[in-house]
């Protein structure tokens, strides 16, 4: 039974509900996404009956791309019949404590990236990539101009605060989240070779979703708005591509600001939008630009109206 700061202690099911990720493949035409089974995510569920974790099941991945891969972006899914499922906090809810405000915590453990720097590979220690994340998530709540939950930072304690490390490496003990979204940190390129073939080579981010279930397996529902009710959600990284906390110093580098600031905006409900396209010369177009937008080509962390009117279309009415 996992714990979460705020889960009260009675028996809850909890499901892992989604995964949303942020890759590298380029759109060969215009985006769009398009739902298909991924028998990758449904081994995942085996993996998670081996452990006996009854009651839990990963429902789908959402992928975004840049212009450097071939594949236009899909929407992986283990079960046909939930693809549709879509998930949000729920405000105060009394399985997580009850609070109005909503935790983070960053795993120092892996908040090493890499990074070239005079073409040299250099690490940036976590000392370095804490406080841009730290920057990142809190953009959402301290930028945009409507109602929206406090996020308060939990120390990270040293002991195992994600799990859906674990369940890809297979190790016997999980760790015990402990926050409403973990920052998970960076990861080597095995974790994203295991989410789906080759995925070191193009995915950047991933965002996965915990929901709460009933005792029949099906998302609860408390607040009666459509969606399923999230647990907790946990973030992770791929250090396989190099990093900066500066793109003005490393332009070839991908922007640690611009793809935590998009993970933190699925972890706070978001999902993507925006037309994404190739125009008659060959150029990757924007309709419109965002933080959102599916696919990462240059940095972008600035929110733009959209991603501003759409945070607040989420929150507006949970408060």
């Amino acid at each position: 039974m996992f714990k979460v700061r705020r889960l009260q202690a009675s028996a809850i099911a909890i499901t892992l509900a989604s995964a949303s990720i942020l890759s590298s493949r380029v759109v060969a035409d215009q985006f769009a996404e398009a739902p298909v089974y991924s028998q990758t995510l449904a081994n995942l569920n085996v993996a998670l009956a081996k452990a006996g974790i009854a009651n839990m099941r990963v429902d789908r991945a959402e992928m975004s791309v840049t212009r450097n891969g071939v594949n236009a972006a899909t929407t992986l899914i283990a079960d046909d019949r939930t693809h549709q499922l879509d998930s949000q906090f729920v405000a105060s809810d009394p399985r997580r404590g009850g609070f109005a405000d909503l935790s983070y915590l960053v795993d120092q453990s892996d908040g090493r990236a890499l990074s070239v720097v005079n073409n040299a590979v250099v690490v940036l220690p976590n000392s370095a990539t804490e406080p841009v994340i730290d920057r990142a998530i809190h953009r959402w709540g301290d930028t945009t101009q409507c109602p929206s939950p406090a996020l308060t930072k939990l120390a990270d304690d040293g002991t195992d605060p994600d799990v859906v490390d674990d369940i890809i490496f297979g190790n016997p003990v999980l760790g015990q989240p402990r926050a409403d979204i973990t920052q998970a940190g960076w990861l080597p390129k095995e974790f994203f070779d295991a989410l789906t073939p080759n995925g070191s080579q193009f995915i950047l981010g991933v965002t996965f979703t915990f929901i709460f279930t009933n005792d029949d397996g099906s998302a609860t529902d408390i607040d009666h708005d459509g969606n399923a009710d999230v647990a907790f959600r946990e973030i992770y990284y791929n250090r396989s591509f190099p990093w900066t906390p500066n793109p003005a110093l490393s332009a070839s580098n991908i922007d640690i600001d611009s793809v935590v600031t998009h993970e933190s905006g699925h972890a706070l409900g978001l999902g993507h939008f925006g037309k994404v396209f190739i125009d008659n010369k060959g150029n990757l177009k924007f309709a419109p630009r965002a933080v959102m937008n599916a696919v990462y080509v240059s940095p972008f962390s600035e929110l733009a109206g959209t991603d501003n009117a759409s945070y607040c279309s989420v929150w507006a009415s949970r408060k």
